[in-house]
């Protein structure tokens, strides 16, 4: 009986051959060979060529955030670049397009076939070559291995990685969607480096300057000439001094870049438009290119072209002309020589432009040629650094929401606060400053953006009574630090600001608000989303609590941290079809993340997966992801509802809040439904006893109950000061009475078992290791850098389900959880990572129970 897979098959290969288009030499149509398709073979003579497909293949095809799924490949399509593939418990092929995967991996391994050495030319025919093969993935990652050979094709690449000293190959497949450059073989640096032509050190000096050169814009012209030094631009604008007068359509004309009729018809049009320069006039016309404009400029008018990126910049020559209208003309001072200011500007023959210039530094000014986008980040950077860019924003309006925007650091903002109130009077210095003051403005916007920066999670202002100041902190892998403290005349100004770009009420001070504020409306050059809320305090002040919500993509599951154990009995949870999966823990302790990465790895074309969330911290293609907003009545309760008339295969609820959102659920995973949600317990086994408690049947809830899986999170050893030594005895025993004091004591291991496992796993030189860190500015001297997560995972057995159906206490259910062998509680798990020199002890006992 033919299946619906062979049955599609056979008419993909029929309809649309893979390698079968050829045009005839007559009449140059394309016609179509009604053969099935055949992976090509690596291109060696021990390499025969495979039959055509009779059946489907089993392969592996990975996903774009790393996910593998075992799959049929019933064939591939290069006329419509999609793959039709076959998942498993799932009877219906789907096509996967090209661009929604990595590669393909097929399971039938390709054996080379037996050269005799009699045979004429032997030595030649079974010649198989292995070479290192380098790809660069459309992500930015990079990926390389051996490979004996390659075929590369209009569509995609084959590549054949050895298994074994045998000669049999693997067969991949990567579309060209996948990746953006390939090469084959070492590069030319490491050749030379091998054989002693050159050193490493030139090789990447080389790649540097390589790199650096081909990020300029200016023309092949302009690399050769940019100056660097201020004796070279001095050169220059002695040599240009001596050039003779051309006019820029001269240049233009003679260069080839317009002719006679084009010249006419700018200069035509410069009659009614006098104020705009030739050169611009002939660009805003099409008949020019700013590119070719300035090399003309450069080569028949004698300007000198400056890379300002990489010119010593001189504070004089800042100081004569202001940030506000370097940034209005686009002009960079760059050097002050006996009352002569020179300059790089985009166009150096606005003679307007000059006699501004002049007027203001009452001097000579002298133009130079440099590229548009580098003159404005330098003006930002340079006139920063010296602080210059106070100021700014009064003399110039025009560019007030960029000013407001740019980087300027707290300290440097609240000085300046402080500096412009030092001379009010006593009266003066009481009166409250107004939200709209543009300190203020540009003081908020530099603390949001440092805290990105700074991989910041919660920004806390906390408000004092009477005089006392503003107190800002920074939470950062779960720990609060100082950041700013500001005069009490800002603390009614601070929190209406904050209301206001979060759309809140800033008459209501009585009653907690909460909101949102997308930052891109207040810069565009940051994505970047905060969660706010208000709380009342004493005396009538307000605090503001703001979440950083940058979008992030989904961590692969397999770097969430996980031991192998627990890995492997999360995925198999999550490979059923139905039933409930549940992420448990404190607030902060990254439960959203857990689950938005085991969505990554289900989240497949033939699986429709629907989201409730408050807030929608991680956003992923494919997911339909729902805000939840109790304001309107719309709660996770109701959402669930309609997720259930919506043809779901798996659904995520944010959190279970409510009996009524719990016994949804519940009926949901009974359904034929996968259900991930969170809930704030503080183990697996609580997790278990919360719900019953909350109203739900025991019979239901056991059988829908798949996993439980509680986590925290624990701050990591910074990896740039990290060090290691001989762990002492007394060091070993106490982790050793922390890990076996977790078991019940019928259960418990032996002392020595438990150790030699340590020494097998984590040992070196026949003794465990003690990891510290001592501190280094790279983690801020604290020793610690980024967090990890600390795991606990009880998957249900029938001992646990009978449990959980007759209402047992959490302690019973923990016990029979310890029966399978697998489960290990959060400590435990903690002190594995310690051992590995993950995290320290100290840490695992500061986010986690005896």
């Amino acid at each position: 009986m033919m299946t619906l897979a062979d049955t599609l098959f056979r008419k993909e290969n029929a309809k649309h051959p893979s390698h079968g288009l050829h045009k005839t030499a007559d009449t140059g149509q394309d016609t179509s060979q009604a053969t099935a398709f055949s992976w090509p073979p690596p291109p060696f003579a021990t390499y025969q060529s495979p039959e055509p497909w009779r059946e489907p293949l089993e392969c592996d095809i990975e996903g774009l955030n790393g996910a593998i799924r075992r799959c049929l490949l019933i064939t591939l399509n290069p006329v419509r670049k999609v793959a039709v593939i076959q998942i498993e418990q799932n009877k219906t092929p789907v096509s996967l397009p090209f661009a929604q995967f990595l590669r393909i991996t097929l399971k039938q391994l390709l054996h080379p076939q037996e050269i005799s050495t009699s045979e004429r030319f032997a030595d030649i025919l079974g010649h198989r070559a292995t070479v290192n093969y380098h790809l660069e993935l459309k992500n930015g990652e990079q990926l390389s291995g051996p490979t004996i050979g390659c075929v590369e094709t209009d569509f995609g690449l084959y590549l054949f990685p050895p298994v074994g000293n045998e000669g049999t190959i693997e067969r991949v497949f990567m579309p060209h969607e996948a990746f953006t450059r390939f090469t084959l073989g070492n590069h030319i640096g490491k050749v030379l480096v091998d054989q002693q032509v050159v050193t490493a050190q030139q090789v990447e000096q080389a790649a540097e300057e390589q790199s650096y050169l081909r990020s300029r814009k200016l023309g092949d012209y302009l690399l050769d000439t940019a100056v660097l030094f201020p004796e070279q631009l001095m050169q220059a604008l002695a040599q240009q001094s001596k050039m003779p007068m051309i006019r820029v359509g001269e240049a233009l004309t003679l260069l080839g870049y317009i002719n006679e009729e084009q010249l006419n018809l700018a200069l035509e049009k410069q009659k009614t438009e006098r104020s705009v320069p030739l050169g611009e006039l002939l660009v805003k016309m099409g008949f020019l290119t700013r590119s070719d404009l300035i090399t003309a400029l450069a080569r028949k008018m004698g300007y000198p072209v400056v890379d300002v990126r990489l010119f010593p910049i001189e504070d004089a020559a800042l100081k004569k002309i202001p940030m506000a209208t370097a940034l209005r003309l686009n002009v960079m001072p760059l050097m002050l020589r006996d009352n002569m200011t020179v300059v790089a500007a985009v166009d150096p023959t606005r003679r307007k432009m000059l006699e501004e210039l002049e007027f203001l530094v009452q001097g000579r000014v002298i133009a130079t040629i440099g590229d548009d986008l580098q003159i404005r980040q330098k003006i930002r950077e340079t006139y920063e650094k010296l602080g210059l860019h106070h100021g700014a924003v009064d003399e110039d309006p025009d560019i007030v929401e960029d000013i407001t925007t740019e980087r300027t650091s707290s300290s440097e903002l609240l000085e300046s606060m402080e500096l412009s109130s030092g001379d009010e009077s006593a009266e003066e210095a009481e009166k409250q400053i107004e939200q709209s003051d543009n300190t203020l403005v540009r003081l908020i916007n530099t603390m949001i953006i440092e805290a990105h920066d700074r991989g910041v999670s919660d920004i806390h202002v906390e408000s004092q009574p009477r005089r006392a100041k503003v107190r800002i902190r920074f939470r950062k892998d779960g720990m609060l630090s100082p950041y700013l403290e500001l005069p009490h005349t800002y603390r009614a100004a601070l929190v209406a600001r904050l209301k206001i770009m979060a759309d809140l009420d800033i008459s209501e001070r009585r009653k907690p608000q909460d909101g949102k504020i997308n930052f891109s409306k207040f810069s565009k050059r940051h994505r970047l989303e905060l969660r706010i809320a208000t709380i009342p305090t004493a005396n009538g002040l307000e605090d503001v609590v703001m979440r950083l919500l940058a979008s992030t993509k989904p961590i692969a599951m397999n770097k969430l941290g996980l031991t192998e154990v627990n890995y492997a009995q999360l995925l198999e949870a999550i490979s059923r079809p139905y039933g409930m999966v549940l992420c448990v823990g404190p607030t902060g302790s990254g439960k959203t993340t857990t689950l938005h990465s085991v969505l990554g790895h289900l989240n497949t074309p033939d699986r429709k997966i629907w989201t409730a969330e408050d807030p929608i911290e991680i956003t992923q293609p494919d997911l339909r992801q729902v805000q939840i907003n109790p304001k309107i009545d719309w709660t996770f309760a109701k959402a669930l509802r309609s997720f259930l008339r919506a043809d779901p295969d798996i659904i995520m609820v944010g959190e279970i809040r409510d009996a009524e959102t719990a016994q949804i659920a519940i009926e949901a995973s009974l359904t034929g439904h996968m259900l991930l949600s969170t809930l704030h317990t503080n183990s697996a086994a609580e997790t278990v006893t919360r719900l019953i408690d909350m109203g739900m049947d025991p019979f239901n809830f056991a059988d829908s109950l798949l996993a439980v899986l509680a986590q925290r999170l624990a701050r990591k050893l910074c990896t740039a000061c990290r060090t290691a030594e001989r762990a002492s005895d007394d060091y070993v025993d106490e982790l050793l009475h922390d890990y076996l004091h977790a078991f019940p004591e019928t259960m418990r291991p032996p002392r020595e078992e438990v150790l030699a496992q340590w020494r097998r796993d984590f040992g070196s030189d026949g003794g465990l290791r003690h990891h510290s860190a001592p501190g280094c500015p790279q983690c801020m001297n604290t020793g610690l850098s980024g967090r990890i997560g600390l795991h606990e995972l009880m998957s249900v057995n029938p001992g646990v389900r009978r449990l959980i159906q007759t209402g047992a206490r959490s302690e019973l259910v923990q016990i029979e959880a310890f029966q399978s062998g697998k489960f290990r509680t959060l400590r435990q798990d903690g002190i594995v990572k310690v051992l590995a020199g993950l995290t320290s002890i100290e840490e695992v006992r500061a986010n986690s129970n005896a």
